[in-house]
Parts: structure tokens; C-alpha cells; sequence
């Protein structure tokens, strides 16, 4: 498996991670980011970006108003 195939399967999962990540939190099973100590807040700042491209889609389509 070449270099190129291994980066695309890790970025892909990085992305699907990141939007199953962003929509337990649309849904209120994760507690909003902010304030929390520890592993959890290293995951926050991982999937950030992809959070805050989700949402931006999201809110777009008209399906979340915070």
C-alpha cells in the first residue's frame, strides 16, 4: 500500500470521525467545549476545524439555531 493510500484512508477518517464527532455534539451528547479539563479538550481542539465546517453547513441549511 503506497504512502499516498495510507494518508487518504487517515484523512478520511479523520473526516468521518470529526462529523460523528460534531453531530453527537449538535445532538447534546457531548457538553459544549469550554471549560473542561483534561483528554477531552485535546479532542476538542483535534476536530475543531471539521466542527467548524459542519456547522457552518449545518446552519446554512437551516437545520440548527443555536
Amino acid at each position: 500500500m503506497g504512502l499516498l493510500k495510507k494518508l487518504g484512508i487517515i484523512i478520511l477518517l479523520y473526516v468521518i470521525i470529526g462529523v460523528a464527532w460534531s453531530a453527537m455534539m449538535q445532538l447534546g451528547y457531548l457538553p459544549e467545549p469550554g471549560g473542561l479539563e483534561g483528554p477531552l479538550n485535546i479532542v476538542y481542539a483535534i476536530f475543531s476545524p471539521i466542527t467548524t465546517v459542519y456547522f457552518l453547513i449545518v446552519m446554512s441549511l437551516g437545520l440548527y439555531t443555536p
